[in-house]
């Protein structure tokens, strides 16, 4: 799909990686809209170009309006937290009516950001978009994640152009669980006990994410799925550099090492090429670290 003057509907825009796409999209579409629950989020959004919508997943009749005349869906929004009642709503009935009013509505295509977590957490092994994803996991979020899969899959059959992307552990310098919050975890902690340097991480950088979404949107075919990752990396480079810098002792979590491998290579084939680089990152996370030990020790020594 070329978005050339194409309305689109983003949601999850309050988050570091919905508001991001939304955002790269309005110089060339013809309206970006992002849907939102509350209107105390519509002056930002317009501060970036981007139309607020009010409405909520799973309130269908504000989807309904929502979605009125728009070309494309780029769904971003997920709960990931442990309730099991609110993940149900927002990644399970929410997608259910999301893509129900898409498929109503004569949308064009629907792109979904999935998890690479559908998966399940394999300690080891060989993945890529052919392997069966795990539909017995007792996680809240991955279960909900791999039922919104299927809901997905029945709508592709009744003719709904669905486009699954599969994103590892995004990280940013801003923002970001897996960048600067992941410093700041550390930092408030004694001890870092969640780091195992010897784990294998599916990395990817948010704003490759956004790339590798345009790209998904205007040469994907309908049905396609992805595994959203740049390179599997070793935590030892990651973000055991990070526990270093910041001075903190590492305990190993009492788990199994786990060292999945995750193939990108379908959507290289697409034409995928990163543009931030792991390394480049890690340098700029290492400085933010840096800052983060300066202004600790700056704070103890003015008490």
């Amino acid at each position: 799909m070329n978005i050339d003057g194409k309305r689109i509907l983003v949601t999850g825009v309050t988050g570091t990686l919905g508001e991001k796409v939304a955002a790269s999209l309005v110089e060339r579409s013809g309206e970006v809209r992002g849907l939102v629950r509350n209107v105390s989020q519509f002056d930002r959004l317009r501060e970036f170009g981007i139309t607020p919508v009010l409405g909520n997943l799973i309130d269908r009749p504000s989807l309904c309006r929502s979605v009125e005349n728009v070309d494309l869906i780029i769904h971003c929004a997920a709960y990931l937290g442990d309730d099991l009642e609110e993940a149900e709503k927002s990644n399970v009935m929410g997608v259910e009516n999301l893509a129900g009013v898409a498929w109503q509505e004569g949308v064009k295509k629907f792109i979904h950001i999935s998890t690479i977590s559908v998966y399940g957490e394999p300690t080891e092994g060989n993945f890529d978009e052919q392997t069966p994803i795990d539909s017995h996991h007792e996680e809240v979020y991955i279960q909900t994640k791999v039922k919104s899969e299927h809901i997905l899959a029945n709508y592709l059959n009744k003719g709904l152009d669905v486009v699954v992307l599969r994103p590892g552990a995004i990280c940013g310098e801003d923002r970001s669980y897996w960048g600067d919050r992941q410093i700041h975890r550390m930092a408030k902690a004694d001890v870092v006990n969640w780091v195992h340097p010897d784990d294998r991480i599916p990395w990817i950088h948010k704003d490759n994410l956004v790339e590798m979404i345009h790209l998904v949107i205007e040469k994907a075919n309908s049905g396609d799925v992805f595994n959203a990752i740049d390179e599997n990396v070793s935590d030892r480079e990651f973000r055991k550099r990070l526990v270093d810098i910041l001075g903190k002792n590492l305990t190993l979590p009492n788990r199994k090492v786990e060292r999945p491998i995750y193939s990108n290579q379908k959507v290289r084939d697409l034409g995928y090429i990163p543009k931030k680089s792991f390394e480049e990152t890690m340098r700029n996370l290492e400085k933010n670290a840096i800052k983060v030990k300066e202004s600790l020790f700056m704070g103890i020594q003015q008490q």
